[in-house]
């Protein structure tokens, strides 16, 4: 059995599209082009890596709901079973949206 990795990473996204998540309910599955990945002290920095790339990321419907394409987000994610999960109760402060 393998183990997973506890990791986290801070990220500020630009919104390219979202829709319904395809498998995880209660969730949308917003594609996002990285502009910037900060590792968080204590964990594995798994995703930072991806700044300048485009990336499918899950957040939960109503931390995504009404948000615009060009909104930028920061955000913190983890990667679970090859996909970026955002936090699902984000601390204060680490969700932040900045319309385009």
């Amino acid at each position: 059995m393998v183990q997973a990795i506890e990791n986290l990473t801070a990220l500020a996204v630009r919104l390219v599209s979202s829709g319904p998540h395809p498998r995880l309910t209660g969730w949308d599955r917003l594609v996002v082009d990285v502009l910037d990945g900060r590792p968080v002290t204590g964990y594995a920095d798994l995703l930072s890596r991806r700044v300048g790339d485009r990336l499918d990321i899950a957040v939960l419907s109503t931390l995504a709901a009404g948000l615009a394409p060009g909104t930028v987000i920061r955000l913190r994610a983890r990667l679970a079973g090859g996909e970026a999960l955002a936090e699902k109760r984000p601390p204060p402060g680490t969700f932040t949206v900045e319309p385009p």
